[in-house]
């Protein structure tokens, strides 16, 4: 007898895609001396981190309380944060080939712990050692926590109220008009350091990342209606592909033409004088994921035993591939060498995720048994 899998599993697939692409991602930068290279970085750019806040958003339901979004947040994401950035501060020199891994093992590497607790209360994890950083991409888990610290304002403007459904409806307009107009003022000012601080605050905090998981939000709203699933879906399947694919197509021609940094990499505005086909690629692949029947059988569970571990996959990835190279020596400007290294990164990553998270299953399990509060035997009551 066949498991039946739920809807989402397209999304689970969807959330899968998007952590391997953040790996083609960190493994390489966009180098135009190497087209294919450069076409692949684009497409996995247009299917990166600002999609998981559009699953958050799809997932997000507004009756469930606040304590238990919190108290997911802290089990699921920033205990083991913690942990693992401690694990990997501990294994800094083994990581990083400056040492042995018995080496790691004669005491407490203070001054990396230091620094872990440094970029826990800062919310800056863009200093480590020279050559060396296995935590830039935390930035994501550290917005994730700041959105989930708004999810009361999330749940009065998503609320089945009119009111509600209208203010929900003018910010996401309001948002988008917000966004390009950022875009401009970027272009307008390109070398302005007022500008570019204050839009750092715009990107790294959580505004834009809310103003996603509205609209991830809205389209879970209608994706869930069966009238609009079966007059649409057909039609979405395609549509969503060709937008995903056409726009990191523009982004890379665009990029080629236009965003190529002295040093030969890509210049950082990427994102900006395109951003419009930027949103649109990635809002088109959330819709072609989400637009997929439910996928059963053994399949089904394996996307789902995946998908589960993404989020470290996505804490330990860069550890693991800053190993995996020293170690392979692979050419990765070869695209064959990238997309292999790429496979074995997410692979390794998912094996070592996945006992964590067993780990992390056993330990809430301890905790709520804990906590757990006694059961009463029923007592005979006397009849007088």
């Amino acid at each position: 007898m066949t498991t039946k899998a739920p809807r989402e599993t397209g999304i689970e697939l969807g959330r899968i895609y998007c952590c391997f692409c953040v790996i083609l991602i960190h493994l390489n930068f966009f180098i135009p001396t190497y087209p294919a290279i450069s076409l692949a970085w684009s497409l996995a750019k247009c299917a990166s981190t600002p999609v998981f806040f559009l699953i958050a958003g799809f997932f997000f339901a507004q009756d469930k309380p606040f304590s238990l979004y919190m108290k997911r947040i802290l089990a699921r994401v920033f205990i083991p944060l913690m942990v693992i950035m401690a694990l990997i501060a501990q294994l800094t020199p083994w990581l990083s080939s400056q040492g042995s891994f018995a080496d790691c093992f004669k005491g407490p590497n203070l001054e990396n712990l230091i620094l872990v607790g440094r970029i826990i209360i800062t919310t800056w994890p863009y200093d480590y050692l020279p050559d060396y950083n296995p935590f830039l991409s935390l930035w994501f888990s550290f917005a994730l926590l700041l959105c989930y610290l708004c999810i009361p304002i999330l749940k009065m403007v998503c609320a089945e109220t009119l009111e509600a459904k209208r203010l929900k409806g003018y910010l996401i307009g309001l948002g988008g008009i917000f966004f390009i107009f950022r875009v401009t003022i970027l272009c307008a000012f390109p070398d302005s350091f007022t500008a570019q601080k204050l839009d750092w605050w715009i990107e790294e905090k959580p505004f834009y990342w809310l103003w996603l998981m509205l609209i991830g939000h809205e389209l879970a709203i209608h994706f869930k209606n069966p009238e609009f699933w079966r007059k649409w879906r057909g039609k979405l399947l395609p549509l969503s592909l060709l937008t995903y694919l056409l726009g990191g197509l523009i982004l890379y021609l665009l990029t080629m033409a236009y965003n190529i940094a002295p040093d030969g990499l890509v210049d950082q505005r990427y994102f900006v004088r395109e951003f419009v086909f930027y949103f649109l690629a990635q809002l088109g692949m959330f819709v072609f994921f989400c637009s997929l029947k439910p996928v059963r059988g053994i399949f089904g569970q394996i996307i789902l035993f995946v998908a589960d571990k993404t989020f470290y996959i996505y804490i330990i990835h860069e550890a693991v591939y800053i190993k995996l190279l020293a170690i392979t020596g692979l050419d990765l400007t070869i695209l064959a060498n990238y997309l292999l290294f790429a496979v074995l990164t997410f692979a390794l990553a998912l094996v070592l995720g996945s006992m964590f998270k067993a780990m992390e299953k056993t330990i809430a399990k301890a905790i709520k048994n804990r906590f757990k509060a006694p059961t009463l035997k029923p007592t005979a009551i006397s009849q007088t």
